[in-house]
């Protein structure tokens, strides 16, 4: 089925999100549009904080790689706070979820292409021309405490994530709680995040821990492999 076709199907659930979620002013421009979405829980805030509003200007759940089945919805679960500083495309597959006190913000030209977990308990932050690839999670908790049996000392299940403007995720990359990232990182496929990176900007990082595998180098946006 194409996009065209998912959004039609999707556009009853498209308006009921917008004007369950934005001002009236907002709402009526449809900014966000839905193609295949799951809506699991509808709770929370969503806020657009950009000073152009303009019709689907954030696309959720529509096809990004045919290499994964276009039947697999983006689920939504918010009960938090979900903030769009942009435009931004999230592909289908993907899912994005928030605690009570989650917060996660999205900066200006994002895209995720296809299944992309984003979970938050407290903040997770993308700056602006973030591009995200297939199969990557990012969670901000471990859900659950640890307690160490000799000092009764309780472990902190939750820290904030940031990742910093225009950088690469690349494939099956794990984001943990406490990662921070600056600007113009690659972060290449399979590692595993779960610190703040002193790192110079123009770097790529990769493995597991994550070591500096080059610098002086960033992502064209303006190409793609053909």
């Amino acid at each position: 089925m194409s996009n065209k076709l998912r959004l039609l199907f999707s556009l009853p659930k498209t308006i009921y999100f917008n004007f369950f979620y934005l001002p009236f002013n907002q709402a009526i421009k449809l900014p966000i549009w839905l193609y295949n979405v799951n809506l699991h829980k509808m709770r929370g805030q969503v806020i657009i904080d950009s000073a152009s509003i303009k019709p689907g200007m954030i696309k959720l759940g529509n096809v990004g790689n045919p290499l994964y089945d276009s039947c697999n919805r983006l689920t939504w679960e918010n009960r938090g706070v979900v903030c769009f500083k942009g435009t931004c495309v999230i592909g289908h597959g993907s899912g994005i979820s928030t605690g009570i006190n989650g917060y996660i913000e999205i900066g200006n030209n994002f895209f995720a292409i296809t299944t992309t977990k984003i979970i938050s308990f407290v903040s997770i932050i993308f700056g602006d021309n973030v591009r995200v690839s297939w199969e990557t999670i990012f969670m901000d908790t471990d859900f659950h405490e640890t307690i160490n049996l000799n000092t009764n000392e309780r472990s902190i299940p939750s820290k904030p994530i940031k990742i910093g403007n225009n950088n690469w995720i690349a494939v099956r990359v794990i984001v943990l709680k406490g990662s921070e990232t600056p600007d113009f990182t690659i972060v290449g496929a399979n590692s595993i995040l779960t610190k703040s990176y002193d790192i110079p900007q123009y770097s790529i990082i990769a493995g597991v821990p994550p070591k500096v595998m080059k610098t002086g180098v960033y992502r064209d946006l303006n190409s793609n492999v053909k």
